[in-house]
């Protein structure tokens, strides 16, 4: 967690104290703390939660305020091992401008993320409505990541290294469609050729190689 967690920071996917991630650990998950930017996060600051119930096991520190987030998701996709929620800023940027999406332009993308990430409009952080919002979307279990208009972004995973990947592809993506954007008319990849991709052998065994990294 510690390790994915400064990647986080170090590739500006979050400044400050923003974003918060996660882990499944049997009937507990073990989220960052209250205030923390995530490259300062010890081991000694992580803090156990009780899914079912929603307690916090700490002595001291409190979860992150988006909590209840975390919860729901975990308490609705058994799939889910590890989340990654972050404010990359041209993914922001992107579905902030009008944009229903952040579109898909090369292979990888299709590959670690799928053929679809959802956005939902901007909720209140911190807040109850912003969890049931989330999970409304992300219940279902073929979405892998989800954009929040003016927020950021959550994307989940079976394991860390495999959630925080899903983060950082989508915002090179946002940024391969600026880029784009500035030379001409960008050309998205089609539904035809995004399942092609996804029908790939050879994307197929990376996948399975992430899944259990």
């Amino acid at each position: 967690m510690s390790e994915y967690s400064r990647k986080v920071v170090e590739n500006k996917l979050a400044v400050g104290p923003g974003g918060n991630t996660s882990m499944r650990d049997g009937d507990v998950m073990w989220i960052s703390p209250s205030g923390f930017a995530l490259d300062d996060v010890s081991d000694e600051s992580w803090v156990p939660v009780n899914i079912e119930s929603g307690e916090n096991l700490h002595e001291m520190l409190q979860p992150s305020s988006e909590v209840r987030m975390h919860l729901e998701i975990y308490r609705q996709r058994e799939d889910v091992e590890a989340i990654v929620h972050t404010h990359p800023p041209v993914t922001i940027g992107m579905i902030s401008s009008g944009l229903e999406e952040v579109p898909m332009m090369f292979p990888d993308y299709v590959a670690i993320v799928g053929d679809t990430v959802p956005l939902i409009d901007y909720v209140i952080p911190c807040s109850d409505e912003l969890a049931f919002a989330v999970i409304g979307v992300l219940k279902d279990p073929s979405y892998q990541a989800l954009c929040l208009r003016n927020h950021g972004l959550i994307t989940v995973g079976t394991n860390m290294k495999q959630a925080y990947y899903r983060t950082e592809i989508i915002e090179d993506g946002a940024r391969v469609y600026w880029i784009s954007s500035a030379f001409g008319q960008p050309r998205v990849l089609t539904y035809d050729e995004k399942q092609a991709i996804l029908n790939l052998e050879a994307e197929k065994y990376r996948q399975k190689l992430l899944d259990r990294s």
